[in-house]
């Protein structure tokens, strides 16, 4: 077995949750993610998210900043209390100076930009993936 079958193999329970409120937005991560072994759930609605993270393991989160019914930010805040061991990435198209400063008091993982970066996105999502295996704390059977 080669080293990236048994990545494959060691991430297959592991959760990732997209929030954004475009659905080309959802449906172009929905299209970047469809190969990977992990779960992807991807919602507009930032209750929905919050719902899958009380209910299951969920190893990231990505969501956009702004959206209507709750920002980003407060999504990522409520979702620490509930699950501080998930990892928090923002996806906008508004990043500056005062969001990344916001976002780092919030403990964000890291701040993605709008347009994205494909491969460095898949990356960073597999790496802290990753990290929660290596940290010993493997995600619950679901």
């Amino acid at each position: 077995m080669t080293a990236s079958e048994t990545d494959k193999r060691t991430l297959r329970r592991h959760v990732v949750v997209l929030v954004d409120d475009d659905p080309a937005i959802l449906a172009a991560l929905r299209r970047l993610f469809r190969d990977e072994d992990y779960d992807v759930l991807s919602t507009a609605d930032p209750q929905q998210a919050l719902e899958w993270i009380r209910i299951r393991d969920v190893g990231v989160l990505l969501a956009d900043d702004r959206m209507p019914v709750m920002s980003g930010t407060s999504l990522f805040h409520l979702a620490k209390s509930h699950s501080p061991k998930t990892a928090r990435i923002m996806l906008t198209g508004h990043a500056g100076d005062g969001l990344i400063v916001h976002a780092r008091k919030e403990g964000l993982f890291l701040v993605f930009a709008k347009p994205w970066d494909d491969r460095e996105l898949k990356r960073v999502i597999h790496d802290r993936l990753r990290e929660r295996e290596l940290e010993g704390r493997p995600p619950e059977c679901q």
